[in-house]
């Protein structure tokens, strides 16, 4: 009697993560590979016999990873929160108080005497939308877009739940000459902004700039007593368009108090917690 063999096919699927630690290379820049927490888990699927009339299960496909970098040199992701010295505390619509965003520094760490010159990277693959000169408050800035379609969709839903909804008169507690709402496509994006850089960056509007990518030095340019990086992190409509923004001297034009109320205080771009971010896929920090 002829034996019948069962034939079996496994299949599988990872995803890489890493975290950088030590010195980090000036380049290539480690990256973060993240999985996101709801990554299936690798199924096992047999083919059918000779007598069987089953079909195969169709597998469900993972999110695409997506990568995440650590934003300074010399650190790691999980180091990061060591050398907070502002954290993230967001104000009201229509108010510039509170804290827009995360400040990072030290005075000694290592063999370094100060964070002043330590290289600044991207957090996330994205597109240049503006580039600041060294003004009120940001002092050499440049912001970076990007979309949110390309973050995994639990991230995505993660954000936009909080994305609050947008004062249809906002009351600016601040000069603010007109304000002109950016144009709603239903489409949004996640900016990166990265203040206080020690000089203008070797970038210009438009460029694409990969995670990880080299986009200066820490400084103390512009309102800032010390040097540091400020890192802050705003949800908001797709296409931001800025050609400049400023506030605090008299020297600021209408256009740049009118962008810097737009940015800060209308509500269209929402702040967040950068580290949700930088700890997607729940890695600990």
């Amino acid at each position: 009697m002829r034996k019948r063999f069962l034939l079996a096919a496994v299949i599988g699927f990872s995803l890489l993560n890493a975290c950088s630690s030590g010195k980090a290379p000036k380049s290539p820049i480690p990256t973060i590979v993240a999985a996101t927490t709801d990554t299936p888990k690798p199924e096992t699927t047999a083919m059918p016999t000779a007598t069987s009339t089953a079909l195969p299960q169709a597998l469900t496909q993972p999110e695409m990873p997506f990568q995440i970098c650590c934003p300074l040199e010399d650190e790691t992701i999980q180091s990061l929160q060591l050398i907070i010295i502002k954290p993230l505390d967001i104000p009201p619509f229509g108010q510039d108080t509170g804290h827009h965003g995360v400040d990072f520094a030290y005075f000694s760490r290592g063999e370094r005497e100060s964070i002043q010159g330590i290289e600044i990277y991207t957090v996330l693959t994205g597109k240049v939308v503006l580039i600041l000169e060294d003004d009120y408050p940001y002092g050499y800035t440049v912001l970076i877009e990007t979309l949110l379609s390309d973050l995994p969709e639990s991230l995505q839903d993660n954000l936009l739940a909080n994305y609050l909804p947008v004062p249809e008169d906002p009351v600016y507690r601040l000069y603010c000459p007109d304000v002109t709402p950016p144009t709603l496509t239903g489409e949004y994006s996640i900016y990166h902004l990265y203040a206080h850089m020690e000089e203008l960056p070797a970038l210009k509007p438009g460029d694409v700039v990969s995670c990880g990518e080299r986009l200066g030095t820490v400084g103390s340019t512009g309102w800032s007593s010390n040097p540091h990086l400020h890192l802050e992190t705003r949800l908001g409509p797709s296409s931001a368009v800025f050609q400049t923004m400023g506030h605090y001297q008299n020297t600021c034009t209408v256009e740049q108090m009118s962008n810097y109320c737009l940015w800060r205080l209308s509500g269209y771009y929402q702040l967040f917690d950068p580290f949700l971010i930088l700890d997607a896929g729940g890695f600990k920090r």
